[in-house]
């Protein structure tokens, strides 16, 4: 998928706007609709791929008549995502419902998309499993400034990862939810704190030995809001100042991170399956305080889904430990602070870790040492072994992982073969 590509379908689309207005549902879905899913890499001449009105026999109308879905959109020959098209000329606002029923009925589907067109709202399911949250976790609009392409490049063939979609939305999610709750208690410039607020500092260890009653409540408020207002004041100073050492920094020595666009940034994400530790020079290969998944990281992924997708690994079953149950093995990515990992299924049985946006690029292969020294290619340096990853290999970025196909697919093996004696 070229992200130029999609932004050059999202000009198109919005020329075409004038001539689709009050044409109807099926003038959008021709005219707006497929050509973005085809700059996404789905092919939309292939039934089997993108099938338009597929039968939900799930849903039966009172007259007898099967409901169907505007566009179901099949991987490993499974419904992965469901496209529910509106009119142009209609809001959205009230037709999530209809979206909702397809979707809790399918538990392969993980993508929920509602849309008119110009307005592209994402669903899944970030609470319950296979349950449809009520609120989209993102919405792209064409005719804003700023469209959101970067975003809904998360969603393209080539990069599609149920496990990193529902990632993603739950970071975004709840980032937005803890944001206004923590605003709505701690912007105090025209109120009081609210009781509850006031009652959890009391709580706090050593704070207030008494019974929190209504007189206490009241004798409290001023103060707590004087001490928070204290609070809020030192961090806006301390963040001042910090910015002021950076911007007097000669230039070149602030971070030397990537000048590629950036395609999201979400909320921290310590690394949960290794030690985020290192020491020296390593230091800086990935100065990185939030997590920022890049076009260069996704393209990696989509070369390296690319080599599973024709390897002889796809379409295969593995033991899922938890279940106990064969699972179609699947490959995904989750990006963390200390690295950009792929992985089938779980993060634990990962294939590679890569850091691609640091000083000192490399890739880390979860192989035996002996095996991928064999396979190194021509001209590309081994380094030293690292607590992400014992065998690495220097790279200059995502071109490079065409020359190691040989070692991602024997990654494919040891960690297929590293999750068979786990379960066994």
């Amino acid at each position: 998928m070229s992200f130029e590509k999609l932004k050059a379908v999202a000009a198109q689309v919005l020329n075409r706007i004038p001539a689709v207005r009050g044409k109807g549902e099926q003038a959008t879905k021709q005219s707006l609709v497929l050509p973005m899913l085809d700059a996404l890499g789905y092919d939309i001449w292939n039934a089997a791929e993108v099938c338009p009105e597929y039968d939900a026999d799930f849903a039966i109308k009172k007259a007898g008549q099967k409901e169907k879905v505007d566009i179901a959109i099949f991987l490993a020959l499974l419904p992965r995502i469901y496209v529910e098209t509106k009119s142009i000329d209609e809001i959205l606002d009230g037709h999530e419902g209809q979206l909702a029923r397809y979707f809790n009925a399918t538990k392969s589907v993980t993508l929920g998309i509602l849309t008119n067109g110009i307005e592209w709202r994402f669903f899944t399911d970030t609470g319950d499993p296979n349950v449809m949250d009520l609120q989209p976790f993102h919405i792209v609009r064409l005719d804003a400034p700023d469209q959101g392409l970067d975003v809904l490049a998360r969603f393209a063939k080539g990069v599609f990862s149920a496990d990193a979609i529902r990632d993603y939305a739950t970071e975004l999610r709840y980032t937005s939810e803890m944001a206004n709750f923590l605003r709505k208690e701690l912007d105090l410039k025209d109120r009081e704190p609210s009781e509850y607020f006031v009652r959890w500092v009391l709580k706090a260890e050593r704070m207030y030995d008494g019974v929190v009653n209504a007189n206490v409540l009241e004798r409290f408020r001023p103060i707590a809001k004087d001490a928070l207002t204290r609070v809020v004041r030192e961090i806006v100073r301390r963040s001042i100042s910090a910015m002021e050492q950076e911007a007097a920094q000669p230039v070149g020595t602030a971070a030397l991170g990537s000048t590629q666009p950036r395609i999201a940034t979400s909320v921290v994400d310590t690394d949960t399956t290794g030690t985020n530790a290192t020491s020296g020079a390593e230091q800086t290969d990935a100065p990185r305080h939030t997590i920022e998944t890049t076009e260069r990281e996704l393209q990696v992924f989509e070369t390296v889904k690319q080599m599973f997708d024709r390897s002889s690994f796809v379409g295969t079953n593995i033991l899922d430990a938890a279940s106990r149950k064969a699972v179609p093995i699947e490959i995904a990515y989750k990006d963390t602070t200390g690295y950009f990992g792929i992985y089938f299924n779980k993060p634990s049985y990962w294939i590679m870790r890569i850091v691609i946006e640091g000083r000192r690029n490399w890739v880390g292969f979860n192989i035996d040492d002996l095996l991928g020294t064999t396979l190194i290619p021509a001209g590309m340096v081994k380094l030293e072994p690292h607590p992400h990853a014992d065998f690495r290999i220097q790279i200059n970025g995502p071109e490079d992982f065409i020359a190691l196909e040989k070692i991602v697919v024997a990654a494919f093996a040891k960690t297929i073969g590293d999750r068979t004696k786990t379960t066994a």
